[in-house]
């Protein structure tokens, strides 16, 4: 009877052991499935993040030509208003001056940033996949730049249809390119068009300035992070 008794108690102590080393085994095989699956995820997403950054980087090339070549062409525009406002405080301008003046100021120069690649990213939530905090701030501030930029064309634009086209039609005979003979140089709604338009525009200078300086400090950072 003990025999049987001992030999039942093994027996049941074997199972135990063998259900205890199954139920380990289909732990470890979840387990490193879990971990495996894990991996693998983790892979695509640093792909995914290489595959924007690098997207960011071309952009913002692009965005670096279009934002200095704006620069240059708004400079001389600013220059020649700022001349030309200095000039009236003094004495009268003259007329071929002021024609050069109605030109400039006429001048519509808008930038066509790159902004694809910010809307994907946002846009399918995956925002995320850049680990780099700073660097998605940095990002993130950018492109808020962005629509300030386009706030400021906007008033710029707004102010060049409603002030500057119709005073050009009136005044400049666009056949023959001469001012009308009853142009004054020397008139208030001259001068105040002139002033106002240096004021917009030193607006917008200072702020493709300030896009200039973070798109340069991000294509420093993403050029780094390539090396």
């Amino acid at each position: 009877m003990a025999k049987s008794k001992e030999k039942f108690m093994q027996s049941s102590r074997s199972t135990w052991l063998k259900l205890t080393l199954e139920l380990i085994a289909v732990f470890v095989g979840i387990m490193a499935g879990f971990f495996v699956n894990s991996y693998q995820e983790n892979q695509k997403d640093r792909e995914l993040e290489g595959k924007y950054l690098e997207s960011f980087h071309k952009n913002l090339l692009v965005d670096s030509v279009q934002i200095n070549t704006q620069m240059t062409e708004d400079q001389n525009n600013l220059d020649v208003s700022r001349r030309a406002a200095y000039a009236m405080t003094t004495s009268i301008l003259p007329r071929d001056s002021a024609l050069a003046v109605l030109g400039v100021i006429a001048t519509f120069n808008n930038l066509n940033m790159q902004d694809a690649t910010y809307e994907s990213i946002v846009n399918s939530g995956n925002l995320g996949l850049i680990r780099d905090w700073e660097l998605r701030e940095a990002l993130v501030n950018y492109y808020r730049y962005q629509q300030t930029m386009r706030d400021v064309e906007e008033v710029y634009n707004e102010y060049i249809v409603s002030y500057v086209m119709p005073s050009l039609f009136e005044s400049v005979d666009l056949i023959s390119g001469e001012l009308a003979e009853d142009f004054r140089t020397d008139s208030r709604e001259f001068k105040n068009l002139t002033a106002g338009y240096y004021s917009l525009a030193d607006q917008k200078m200072e702020v493709l300035q300030e896009i200039d300086s973070v798109n340069q400090t991000l294509l420093s950072t993403l050029r780094s992070l390539k090396d």
